[in-house]
Protein backbone atom coordinates (compact mmCIF):
# COMPACT_ATOMS: atom_id res chain seq x y z
CA UNK A 1 0.00 0.00 0.00
CA UNK A 2 1.39 3.47 -0.89
CA UNK A 3 2.16 5.68 2.07
CA UNK A 4 0.03 8.62 3.19
CA UNK A 5 -3.24 7.31 1.81
CA UNK A 6 -6.10 9.26 3.49
CA UNK A 7 -8.34 6.23 3.90
CA UNK A 8 -5.61 4.19 5.55
CA UNK A 9 -4.69 7.08 7.86
CA UNK A 10 -8.32 7.57 8.94
CA UNK A 11 -8.60 3.85 9.64
CA UNK A 12 -5.50 3.94 11.83
CA UNK A 13 -6.68 7.08 13.63
CA UNK A 14 -9.95 5.49 14.66
CA UNK A 15 -12.24 7.69 16.81
CA UNK A 16 -9.59 10.42 17.08
CA UNK A 17 -9.91 10.99 13.36
CA UNK A 18 -13.49 12.22 13.64
CA UNK A 19 -12.26 15.67 14.73
CA UNK A 20 -10.04 16.04 11.64
CA UNK A 21 -10.56 16.95 8.00
CA UNK A 22 -7.62 15.27 6.30
CA UNK A 23 -6.16 16.24 2.93
CA UNK A 24 -3.05 14.66 1.38
CA UNK A 25 -1.35 16.52 -1.47
CA UNK A 26 1.16 14.95 -3.82
CA UNK A 27 3.40 18.02 -4.01
CA UNK A 28 3.17 21.48 -2.46
CA UNK A 29 5.43 24.44 -1.77
CA UNK A 30 4.66 24.75 1.96
CA UNK A 31 1.90 23.08 3.96
CA UNK A 32 1.86 26.00 6.40
CA UNK A 33 1.61 28.61 3.68
CA UNK A 34 -1.20 26.77 1.91
CA UNK A 35 -3.13 26.08 5.11
CA UNK A 36 -2.78 29.72 6.24
CA UNK A 37 -4.49 30.72 2.99
CA UNK A 38 -7.27 28.19 3.59
CA UNK A 39 -7.62 29.29 7.22
CA UNK A 40 -8.04 32.92 6.17
CA UNK A 41 -10.85 31.74 3.89
CA UNK A 42 -12.60 29.95 6.75
CA UNK A 43 -11.18 26.41 6.70
CA UNK A 44 -12.63 24.39 9.59
CA UNK A 45 -11.08 23.62 12.93
CA UNK A 46 -9.12 20.37 12.68
CA UNK A 47 -8.15 20.73 9.02
CA UNK A 48 -4.96 18.69 8.50
CA UNK A 49 -2.89 19.13 5.35
CA UNK A 50 -0.19 16.53 4.61
CA UNK A 51 2.39 16.69 1.82
CA UNK A 52 3.91 13.64 0.18
CA UNK A 53 6.56 16.02 -1.12
CA UNK A 54 7.14 19.55 0.23
CA UNK A 55 9.17 21.73 -2.12
CA UNK A 56 9.69 24.97 -0.20
CA UNK A 57 9.05 24.39 3.48
CA UNK A 58 9.34 27.19 6.00
CA UNK A 59 10.98 27.35 9.39
CA UNK A 60 11.14 30.02 12.07
CA UNK A 61 12.40 33.52 11.27
CA UNK A 62 12.14 33.03 7.51
CA UNK A 63 14.42 30.02 7.30
CA UNK A 64 13.80 27.16 4.88
CA UNK A 65 12.88 23.66 6.01
CA UNK A 66 14.44 21.16 3.61
CA UNK A 67 12.51 17.93 3.05
CA UNK A 68 13.61 14.64 1.60
CA UNK A 69 10.50 13.27 -0.11
CA UNK A 70 9.58 9.89 1.36
CA UNK A 71 12.30 10.30 3.96
CA UNK A 72 10.43 13.23 5.52
CA UNK A 73 7.04 13.81 7.10
CA UNK A 74 5.66 17.33 6.65
CA UNK A 75 2.16 18.38 7.62
CA UNK A 76 0.17 21.27 9.09
CA UNK A 77 -2.88 21.28 11.35
CA UNK A 78 -5.35 24.13 11.84
CA UNK A 79 -6.56 24.41 15.43
CA UNK A 80 -8.85 27.23 16.52
CA UNK A 81 -8.71 28.75 20.02
CA UNK A 82 -10.81 31.28 21.87
CA UNK A 83 -9.29 34.48 23.25
CA UNK A 84 -6.38 36.47 21.88
CA UNK A 85 -3.09 35.38 20.33
CA UNK A 86 -1.04 36.20 23.44
CA UNK A 87 -2.36 33.10 25.19
CA UNK A 88 -0.74 30.88 22.56
CA UNK A 89 2.86 31.69 23.53
CA UNK A 90 3.40 28.20 24.94
CA UNK A 91 1.74 26.37 22.03
CA UNK A 92 4.95 25.40 20.15
CA UNK A 93 6.28 23.86 23.39
CA UNK A 94 3.14 21.78 23.85
CA UNK A 95 3.35 20.59 20.24
CA UNK A 96 7.01 19.60 20.61
CA UNK A 97 6.23 17.72 23.83
CA UNK A 98 3.33 15.84 22.21
CA UNK A 99 5.52 14.94 19.23
CA UNK A 100 8.23 13.62 21.54
CA UNK A 101 5.74 11.47 23.45
CA UNK A 102 4.39 10.09 20.17
CA UNK A 103 7.86 9.15 18.88
CA UNK A 104 8.69 7.42 22.14
CA UNK A 105 5.60 5.26 21.64
CA UNK A 106 7.29 4.16 18.39
CA UNK A 107 10.44 3.21 20.35
CA UNK A 108 12.50 6.19 19.23
CA UNK A 109 15.11 6.86 21.91
CA UNK A 110 17.50 9.69 22.80
CA UNK A 111 14.96 12.50 22.44
CA UNK A 112 15.17 15.92 24.06
CA UNK A 113 13.59 19.34 23.53
CA UNK A 114 15.23 22.58 22.44
CA UNK A 115 13.40 25.80 23.24
CA UNK A 116 11.27 27.01 21.66
CA UNK A 117 10.37 24.60 18.85
CA UNK A 118 12.92 21.88 18.03
CA UNK A 119 13.22 18.18 18.81
CA UNK A 120 16.67 16.68 19.18
CA UNK A 121 17.84 13.09 19.06
CA UNK A 122 21.21 12.43 20.66
CA UNK A 123 21.82 16.18 20.45
CA UNK A 124 21.03 16.54 16.73
CA UNK A 125 17.91 18.09 15.25
CA UNK A 126 15.24 15.65 14.17
CA UNK A 127 12.12 17.84 13.88
CA UNK A 128 10.96 21.43 13.89
CA UNK A 129 7.67 23.10 14.81
CA UNK A 130 6.32 26.28 13.20
CA UNK A 131 3.14 27.91 14.57
CA UNK A 132 1.62 30.75 12.57
CA UNK A 133 -1.59 32.67 13.21
CA UNK A 134 -4.40 33.06 10.67
CA UNK A 135 -6.02 36.45 10.07
CA UNK A 136 -9.54 35.04 9.82
CA UNK A 137 -12.17 37.38 11.31
CA UNK A 138 -14.48 34.81 12.89
CA UNK A 139 -13.80 35.60 16.55
CA UNK A 140 -11.34 32.75 17.07
CA UNK A 141 -7.57 32.42 16.79
CA UNK A 142 -6.59 30.13 13.96
CA UNK A 143 -3.24 28.54 14.80
CA UNK A 144 -1.59 26.74 11.88
CA UNK A 145 0.75 24.17 13.43
CA UNK A 146 3.44 22.92 11.06
CA UNK A 147 5.62 19.90 11.82
CA UNK A 148 8.60 18.77 9.78
CA UNK A 149 10.30 15.50 10.75
CA UNK A 150 13.25 13.51 9.39
CA UNK A 151 12.40 9.80 9.10
CA UNK A 152 15.37 8.85 6.91
CA UNK A 153 17.89 11.64 6.34
CA UNK A 154 19.84 11.02 3.18
CA UNK A 155 23.47 12.13 3.09
CA UNK A 156 22.89 14.50 0.16
CA UNK A 157 20.23 16.39 2.12
CA UNK A 158 22.22 16.30 5.35
CA UNK A 159 25.11 18.06 3.60
CA UNK A 160 22.81 21.01 2.79
CA UNK A 161 21.70 21.61 6.38
CA UNK A 162 23.17 24.41 8.44
CA UNK A 163 23.09 22.52 11.75
CA UNK A 164 23.74 18.85 12.61
CA UNK A 165 20.64 16.73 12.06
CA UNK A 166 19.62 13.10 12.33
CA UNK A 167 16.60 10.87 11.75
CA UNK A 168 14.39 8.11 13.22
CA UNK A 169 16.43 5.10 12.14
CA UNK A 170 17.28 2.53 14.78
CA UNK A 171 20.49 0.54 15.19
CA UNK A 172 19.40 -1.77 12.35
CA UNK A 173 18.89 1.20 10.02
CA UNK A 174 15.09 0.95 10.04
CA UNK A 175 12.60 3.76 10.62
CA UNK A 176 8.83 3.66 11.20
CA UNK A 177 6.70 4.44 8.16
CA UNK A 178 5.19 7.83 7.46
CA UNK A 179 1.61 6.66 8.10
CA UNK A 180 2.54 5.23 11.51
CA UNK A 181 4.43 8.37 12.55
CA UNK A 182 1.69 10.73 11.38
CA UNK A 183 -1.01 8.75 13.19
CA UNK A 184 1.01 8.50 16.40
CA UNK A 185 1.63 12.26 16.41
CA UNK A 186 -1.98 13.20 15.69
CA UNK A 187 -3.35 10.79 18.29
CA UNK A 188 -1.06 12.31 20.91
CA UNK A 189 -1.29 15.92 19.75
CA UNK A 190 -5.09 16.27 19.69
CA UNK A 191 -5.65 15.67 23.44
CA UNK A 192 -2.66 17.92 24.20
CA UNK A 193 -4.25 20.74 22.19
CA UNK A 194 -7.57 20.21 23.92
CA UNK A 195 -5.92 20.43 27.34
CA UNK A 196 -3.87 23.47 26.32
CA UNK A 197 -7.03 25.18 25.09
CA UNK A 198 -8.64 24.89 28.52
CA UNK A 199 -5.66 25.06 30.90
CA UNK A 200 -2.78 26.76 29.07
CA UNK A 201 0.86 25.74 29.29
CA UNK A 202 1.10 25.15 33.05
CA UNK A 203 0.08 21.42 33.01
CA UNK A 204 2.96 20.73 30.59
CA UNK A 205 5.57 23.01 32.13
CA UNK A 206 7.43 20.62 34.44
CA UNK A 207 7.64 17.74 31.96
CA UNK A 208 8.83 20.00 29.15
CA UNK A 209 11.56 21.37 31.40
CA UNK A 210 12.58 17.88 32.52
CA UNK A 211 13.10 16.98 28.85
CA UNK A 212 14.99 20.17 27.99
CA UNK A 213 18.41 19.74 26.40
CA UNK A 214 19.63 22.98 28.01
CA UNK A 215 18.25 22.96 31.53
CA UNK A 216 20.75 24.30 34.07
CA UNK A 217 23.37 24.84 31.38
CA UNK A 218 25.00 28.01 30.12
CA UNK A 219 23.43 28.95 26.80
CA UNK A 220 23.79 31.58 24.12
CA UNK A 221 20.47 33.12 23.06
CA UNK A 222 20.37 35.10 19.81
CA UNK A 223 17.35 37.39 19.77
CA UNK A 224 15.40 38.26 16.59
CA UNK A 225 17.23 41.62 16.46
CA UNK A 226 20.54 39.63 16.55
CA UNK A 227 21.43 40.79 20.06
CA UNK A 228 23.09 37.98 22.00
CA UNK A 229 22.25 37.12 25.61
CA UNK A 230 24.28 34.59 27.61
CA UNK A 231 23.14 33.03 30.85
CA UNK A 232 22.14 29.88 32.71
CA UNK A 233 18.88 28.27 31.60
CA UNK A 234 16.98 27.91 34.87
CA UNK A 235 13.42 27.23 33.76
CA UNK A 236 10.28 28.28 31.92
CA UNK A 237 7.58 30.72 32.93
CA UNK A 238 3.90 29.76 33.12
CA UNK A 239 3.43 30.97 29.53
CA UNK A 240 6.51 29.23 28.12
CA UNK A 241 9.04 32.07 28.23
CA UNK A 242 12.67 31.03 28.69
CA UNK A 243 14.16 32.02 32.06
CA UNK A 244 17.86 32.92 32.10
CA UNK A 245 19.96 33.74 35.14
CA UNK A 246 22.31 36.59 34.27
CA UNK A 247 24.52 38.08 36.98
CA UNK A 248 22.16 36.92 39.69
CA UNK A 249 19.02 38.24 37.96
CA UNK A 250 16.33 36.05 36.34
CA UNK A 251 15.19 37.41 32.98
CA UNK A 252 12.39 36.25 30.65
CA UNK A 253 12.73 35.80 26.89
CA UNK A 254 9.85 34.96 24.54
CA UNK A 255 11.79 34.53 21.30
CA UNK A 256 15.24 33.66 20.09
CA UNK A 257 17.59 30.90 18.95
CA UNK A 258 19.35 28.83 21.60
CA UNK A 259 22.79 27.27 21.40
CA UNK A 260 25.07 25.89 24.07
CA UNK A 261 27.77 28.23 25.26
CA UNK A 262 31.23 26.70 25.06
CA UNK A 263 32.89 26.64 28.50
Amino acid sequence: MPTLEPGHIRQLLGPEGTSLQLEVMESIDSTNQHLLMLADRGAPHGYCLVARNQLDGRGRQGRRWLSGGEGSLTFSLLWRFEGDASRLAGLPLVVSLATTRALEQLNVDGLSLKWPNDLLRHGRKIAGILVEISDAQDGSIGAVIGIGLNLILEEALSDLLQNPATDLRNAEGLAPGRDAVLVAILKTLIPHLQQFSSAGFVPFQSEWLARSAHRQRMIRLTLPNQRVEIGECVGLSDDGALLLRQQGEIRRFHAGDVSLRMT
